[in-house]
């Protein structure tokens, strides 16, 4: 685990940094989003199991915030140093080509399945189970160039790989960062901790004003609010314990916290699933916030526990993970209505769906081990600019220990 944050800008190092823990927590992110997705199925398959887990997994697609602040937290701590002194097109065109050799290789190619997927229903003339509200060659263009989202209102069926709309979210967060790093590197310079705490907090209460005043995290354009605000909220989160002193104990406070913090929120869900007002979960949003600034300096308990090798491991390959759920989970569906051994109800069907989150992490963990990361470097030497191979911490497999 990182041992320490910058205090000051550092242009000197030409190596990304990460913190373990808040890599090893993509994975449980990705895990919670994919068991949301499946929630229906099991219930209807495993209804005493759901009435267990039910009141967690509900709240699985609030993993998407997770992960918008968590982005923006990696950011800030990869970039906004080096960026934020004054607005450089080499410096953004480099941070661009970055994020793009990052996220772009197995985002493409999943939609090249997802497009053969869902144009084979067109061509036989069949039922798609999940059919994509627009199937173009416009929209494909759309996705393709990352911005399908920044025009539309909602992600209801929008992308044809389901999940991918986040990546379009978030990739607009990405165009405008070279300008935020501007703001941030000043705020950084002009407040202490608790102000940038607070304003972290701050930024991120508008997404659970609007949910509960629009009656969902989906209400129109919410889903421009979620990335701004819960990417910001990341950055400034950053530079606020980049001018902590962590000390042994203040790493121990911070460890306890977040373990008191994950339990808040299983009892928060609870609470809600029982009262049935589901539309508070939203209140989870701020807890997340603070559990990303404690993972950042704990370095024992649930923060130990995520920076294990395992946990990493998974984390690195989380957004592999994430993009291959849904078309996974799809095709299973597709299965039950033509299948008479996988159909609902059937032994086939409980057995199916025990192991659809282990495929999509076998899955994932493959497109991202002989996919995303060899395409990433590739496309990184395609650079004539300098672009560091792997971030100081984001170490293999075999050298990440338990």
């Amino acid at each position: 685990m990182t041992s320490s944050l910058p205090q000051t800008p550092s242009s000197s190092s030409s190596r990304v940094r990460q913190i373990h823990a808040i890599t090893g927590v993509r994975i449980v992110a990705a895990v919670w989003v994919i068991l949301f997705h499946l929630r229906g199925n099991i219930a209807s398959e495993f209804p005493r199991v759901y009435d267990l887990i039910g009141p967690i997994i509900i709240h699985g697609d609030y993993g998407v915030d997770l992960f918008f602040i968590v982005s923006g937290y990696v950011i800030a701590l990869n970039y906004a140093d080096r960026m934020g002194i004054a607005l450089d097109r080499k410096a953004s065109v480099k941070f661009w080509w970055a994020r793009i050799a990052r996220i772009w290789p197995a985002y493409f190619l999943t939609l090249l399945f997802c497009a053969v997927w869902h144009g084979s229903f067109l061509i036989f003339h069949a039922n798609d189970p999940v059919a994509p509200r627009d199937f173009s060659v416009l929209s494909f263009f759309r996705q393709a160039l990352l911005i399908v989202q920044w025009t539309e209102p909602d992600s209801n069926r929008l992308t044809w790989n389901g999940a991918a709309w986040t990546v379009s979210a978030e990739s607009l967060a990405y165009v405008i960062f070279p300008v935020i790093a501007l703001l941030l590197f000043r705020l950084g310079r002009a407040f202490g901790a608790r102000a940038l705490g607070v304003m972290g907090a701050v930024v991120v209460s508008p997404v659970v004003l609007f949910a509960l005043a629009l009656g969902s995290i989906y209400a129109p354009y919410m889903w421009l609010l979620r990335i701004l605000c819960e990417f910001l909220a990341g950055c400034l989160l950053y530079y606020a314990l980049s001018k902590v002193e962590l000390s042994s104990h203040l790493r121990w406070v911070a460890s306890i916290l977040a373990c008191a913090v994950v339990v808040l929120f299983v009892g928060f869900a609870y609470l809600i699933w029982y009262t049935g007002h589901e539309r508070w979960g939203v209140l989870v949003v701020p807890l997340m916030f603070v559990l990303v600034g404690c993972l950042a300096v704990g370095d024992r308990l649930l923060p130990r526990l995520l920076a294990m090798r395992w946990f990493v491991v998974g984390g690195m390959a989380s957004y592999s993970v994430y993009l291959v759920h849904m078309p996974i989970i799809e095709v299973f569906w597709f299965l039950q209505g033509h299948v008479s051994w996988v159909a609902p109800g059937s032994v086939g069907s409980k057995v199916g769906f025990i192991l659809l989150p282990f495929i999509a992490l076998a899955a994932g963990y493959c497109l991202w081990r002989f996919f995303e990361e060899p395409a990433r470097r590739a496309m990184r030497r395609m650079s004539l600019q300098h672009i560091p191979e792997r971030a100081a911490d984001d170490v293999v497999p075999s050298e990440v220990k338990a």
